[in-house]
């Protein structure tokens, strides 16, 4: 278990994504923010349950923020770290 996890990811803008309490496929806190290069309009998500606690969900203009509680951990693909299954 990794008590604190960073990683940055580049596609269409830069993601910082945090990690609080991560296990091997949970984590206590997942934090993520990000800069796109792509404007949007603004939108607020909160869902509760699906393998989670609560998640939310905010996106305005080209700045996002993502927060889930005690959910599954976030993978990146394209990363060698996590586990891909065919």
């Amino acid at each position: 278990m990794k008590l604190l996890e960073y990683r940055q990811k580049e596609d269409w803008g830069t993601d910082h994504i945090f990690t609080l309490l991560k296990g091997k496929e949970r984590s206590f806190i997942q934090v993520e923010v990000s800069w796109n290069e792509y404007p949007s309009f603004p939108y607020l998500q909160i869902a509760f349950g699906n393998n989670r606690l609560i998640d939310i969900l905010f996106w305005c203009w080209k700045f996002g923020f993502a927060f889930e509680l005690l959910g599954f951990t976030w993978k990146d693909w394209n990363s060698e770290d996590d586990e891909t299954s065919t």
